[in-house]
């Protein structure tokens, strides 16, 4: 089982090292100080696939009446993407063909001509829904 810091769980399970600590104290995800520290610092065992903190569980059960397409831009225009996630301090959306959008801007009503090439199939490679009309 891979072991890494707390910062770096954090980054990789897109939670807050505050609620990583909250885990371990709770036993939700394993710790142990690392030997090889002389701060003493904390290795979180990186839990297996699929895992998911309280808060992102939530959001998943409240976006399934949502559309995954989102234009990356204020402007609307070129192509809306496919979400992938949403940063977990402030939104700063991750999507599907990589590119990071400086926020979330509804794209309801898009035609499927305005979708990113990459985004879509990469969501069809991996079965995720496309919300076709």
């Amino acid at each position: 089982m891979e072991k890494v810091t707390i910062q770096e769980a954090s980054r990789r399970l897109n939670v807050s090292q505050r609620d990583i600590r909250e885990y371990i104290r709770n036993g939700r995800l394993k710790a142990e100080r690392d030997p090889d520290s002389a701060t003493g610092r904390w290795l979180v065992e990186m839990p297996e696939d699929g895992w998911e903190d309280d808060f992102k569980s939530f959001l998943n059960v409240m976006s399934a009446g949502q559309t995954p397409w989102w234009w990356a831009f204020e402007a609307k225009t070129g192509k809306v993407h496919y979400l992938l996630q949403v940063g977990i301090e402030e939104i700063m959306p991750d999507f599907l063909c990589g590119l990071r959008g400086e926020n979330l801007y509804p794209a309801d009503g898009h035609a499927p001509d305005q979708r990113c090439p990459n985004c879509l199939q990469e969501a069809v490679g991996q079965g995720l829904p496309l919300w076709d009309d």
